[in-house]
């Protein structure tokens, strides 16, 4: 493995630090009663992202050096988009009843795996059918579903502020 090869590994490796920083942000704007807005500009991360990865994974973009500067973006955009929408997911839960705070987080984490399980199915089934650009649509569709959700909720008209923010 090449000097080159091995920076883009160490570079993708470093995108993952996104969610370290994103996540207390996240947590302060959802304590500032901006749940709604900060939830819904996590969700454009993630379309924006997965919109980068399918442009960066194609041929047609330019050289490799700027796939994979595209790639590395859509990484960074993937990860402070998918932990910025658990953090103030996780917060919108906990503030539902406290007292059963166990409860629903230990719910909250089941389904999440299970979102993460059927995603990684539907993810594999997608790379074997239409390879790299099939998987970022498959991301995209979720995306655009979870904003769609987001912005379809309207338990804040009912007076239901805890998440509604």
């Amino acid at each position: 493995m090449g000097a080159r090869q091995q920076t883009g590994i160490a570079l993708f490796a470093l995108a993952g630090a996104a969610g370290a920083v994103v996540a207390p942000i996240a947590g302060r704007a959802g304590d500032r009663g901006h749940t709604r807005p900060a939830t819904a500009l996590a969700h454009v991360a993630v379309i924006a992202a997965m919109v980068l990865a399918y442009l960066g994974g194609t041929a047609t973009i330019g050289s490799s050096t700027v796939s994979l500067a595209v790639l590395l973006v859509a990484a960074v955009l993937l990860d402070l988009g998918v932990i910025a929408d658990q953090t103030l997911g996780r917060r919108a839960i906990n503030l539902l009843r406290p007292e059963a705070r166990g409860r629903t987080n230990g719910l909250f984490t089941g389904l999440f795996f299970l979102g993460g399980a059927a995603g990684s199915a539907l993810s594999g089934f997608a790379w074997n059918a239409w390879g790299w650009q099939g998987v970022c649509v498959v991301g995209l569709v979720f995306g655009v579903a979870a904003i769609g959700v987001s912005l379809s909720d309207r338990s804040h008209l009912n007076g239901d502020h805890c998440v509604g923010k």
